[in-house]
């Protein structure tokens, strides 16, 4: 009986990490719009989403201390290089890592870019509404927004095969 009532609970969370994003077609152009500059934390130059709204948008949102982020580290790596490699990807899409101040300071979080090698662009969100806006509530959790709207979502990190494939797929 209670190793059936630990199996239900595990299902359950598993569900809710899979599902747990409700926003799935919803139109988030309004939110990328308002959204307020974000500092690039790898160039120091000031990011506004709504200059990307005619581009397919991957948002990754993160934390330093989370060791699931940690792990996708190297798939993002690699999601970033396929999306520059690829002709088809280069022009119309852009990626984008989004973090908040619960994961230090602009110089520890720097820091911690160069330790692990990140070569992908990371975004600090100071206050975190584009965040709150779109409903993260897991971490990590990538967006895909196509003309407004989301395509796509994943709580947890996804092979970047899986998601090279999904962007080809959006830019036809």
């Amino acid at each position: 009986m209670r190793k059936a009532m630990v199996l239900i609970v595990v299902a359950i969370i598993i569900l809710v990490l899979n599902f747990g994003i409700s926003s799935q077609g919803q139109d988030v152009s309004n939110f990328i719009k308002y959204a307020p500059a974000m500092k690039d934390l790898s160039s120091g130059k000031e990011v506004y989403l709504k200059d990307h709204l005619d581009k397919v948008m991957v948002l990754e949102f993160f934390e330093t201390w989370c060791p699931s982020c940690i792990r996708a580290i190297p798939e993002l790596n690699k999601l970033y290089s396929n999306i520059q490699n690829d002709t088809k990807l280069r022009n119309k899409v852009v990626f984008y890592s989004i973090l908040s101040s619960s994961s230090g300071d602009e110089k520890s979080i720097k820091e911690f870019i160069k330790n692990r090698r990140i070569s992908y662009p990371v975004l600090f969100e100071a206050k975190p509404q584009l965040s709150y806006n779109l409903g993260v509530k897991y971490i990590p959790t990538i967006f895909v927004i196509n003309q407004g709207k989301v395509v796509y979502t994943k709580v947890g990190f996804e092979a970047s095969d899986v998601l090279t494939k999904a962007l080809l797929e959006f830019v036809k």
